[in-house]
């Protein structure tokens, strides 16, 4: 693995474009009558089964009120079930050799599970258990809220991650990706038990859920397990809000008329800044462009804020770009750490990176390199068997369908100059800027 992450990161630092390789096979697809979609991959893995389960519980279907409840639900119910305590689950899976981790996005809550082949049917007993029969106790509920009290203080206290989410709440004043992931102060410290209970009888049912299962077991048999022990997720529609938000997402997110800047001072000895803009969501035909641009822009050493900011001016000790795979509308957002008295001027270095991309054509062997980067990391990351099973289940609850998966490579590797140039000219005009640091 290590020595194909070389070969690829030369390629793209040389603007080589990447050799074809074959696409892995596809997943095999069932819906159940229950609603629930189950994908599954037999593949060579050293005796190990991975399953992902992916539940659509996250910021996106949260009421504002309820911002953080989608991980304060996913940590309380590994505190414990009917059955038995979360120390009496640790156990249970260590005697098996399993490790289930838990994660949650913006637009969902990930549970996966890897396992010996000969423990997958105890380890898939006890993930079931944990999913459809919390008991959230009362003390777990209060002991779990102080704990993301304080994870949301220290997250706070992050020159990086606050004006991240100083933009978030200025791209979205109206859209749900507004929330932040551990939620706020106010709405931590007004979820009770109730809440819980109901938000989960609410998203953790079988039309809200894709399961993924990659490993050394038969498809086919794989899917029967999955049939038999996810019996008791019920199947309840998912809200009906959530299908309103789909028709009204762009009203909820418009694109900025202008450019905000926004700054908030932290006693820190650097500060950040980030640069935010509206984008579009996995399923729109501009996404696979955007994630070039943004790679272009920031992604690697060979970027043009890296060469700029770091090599050229020595304004910046760190400099990056995002653009995230969401369902909704994704912020293309640029980043950098800075000495508090270059704010103005690396600030000024970064716009005009962006404008310069807005107003004048981009090379192409500057975006051969960019798409080769993009192409190689997802590539890489589905080294990880974890990973294999993660993603067909992740665009599937997307609404992308699980085999846009292995449609990626092609669709970046279709991206031309000027689709670039068109993106960075329709998207990228009126930024939020976020600055985090000592006082000028």
């Amino acid at each position: 693995m290590r020595a194909v992450a070389v070969a690829l990161a030369l390629c793209a630092v040389l603007g080589i474009s990447l050799p074809a390789r074959p696409q892995p096979a596809q997943p095999v697809f069932w819906r159940l009558p229950s609603g629930l979609r189950v994908l599954a991959q037999e593949l060579p893995a050293q005796g190990l089964v991975a399953v992902s389960v992916l539940v659509g519980a996250g910021p996106r279907v949260e009421e504002r009120s309820q911002a953080g409840i989608s991980v304060l639900a996913r940590e309380v119910m590994l505190k414990g079930t009917l059955r038995r305590d979360g120390h009496q689950l640790a156990e249970a899976m260590d005697v098996l050799g399993a490790e289930l981790r838990a994660l949650t996005g913006l637009d969902h809550t990930e549970w996966t599970l890897l396992v010996p082949q000969e423990g997958l049917d105890p380890a898939l007993e006890l993930l079931v258990e944990v999913l459809t029969q919390p008991r959230f106790a009362p003390e777990d509920v209060e002991a779990q809220r102080r704990v993301n009290l304080v994870r949301l203080r220290q997250q706070r206290d992050q020159p990086q991650a606050r004006a991240a989410e100083l933009v978030s709440q200025a791209l979205y004043p109206h859209h749900p990706y507004r929330n932040p992931v551990l939620g706020t102060p106010e709405s931590l410290a007004h979820l009770r038990r109730e809440d819980l209970v109901r938000y989960h009888a609410a998203v953790y049912t079988a039309p809200n859920v894709v399961v993924s299962v990659a490993g050394e077991v038969p498809a086919a048999v794989a899917v029967a397990k999955i049939q038999r022990l996810f019996a008791a997720l019920p199947s309840t529609p998912v809200p009906r809000r959530l299908h309103l938000l789909e028709r009204v997402e762009r009203v909820l997110a418009e694109q900025p008329r202008a450019q905000r800047e926004l700054r908030e001072v932290q006693q820190t000895a650097a500060a950040w800044i980030a640069l935010g803009y509206l984008g579009v969501g996995v399923g729109h035909p501009d996404w696979p462009a955007l994630r070039v641009a943004a790679t272009l822009l920031g992604g690697g050493m060979a970027s043009r804020l890296f060469q700029s900011l770091r090599e050229r001016e020595g304004l910046a000790y760190a400099v990056g770009a995002a653009f995230p795979t969401q369902r909704g509308p994704g912020a293309l957002t640029l980043s950098a750490g800075v000495d508090p008295a270059n704010v103005d001027r690396a600030m000024a270095a970064m716009l005009r990176e962006v404008e310069a991309l807005r107003s004048r054509p981009v090379p192409d062997e500057e975006v051969a390199r960019a798409r080769s980067r993009v192409v190689g990391l997802h590539l890489l990351d589905h080294e990880d068997l974890r990973r294999r099973a993660f993603y067909p289940a992740w665009y599937e609850l997307l609404g992308v369908g699980y085999r846009f998966d292995t449609e990626v490579a092609e669709r970046v590797a279709k991206v031309t100059a000027s689709d670039v140039h068109r993106v960075g000219r329709r998207y990228l005009e009126h930024p939020v800027v976020a600055v985090v640091g000592p006082a000028r």
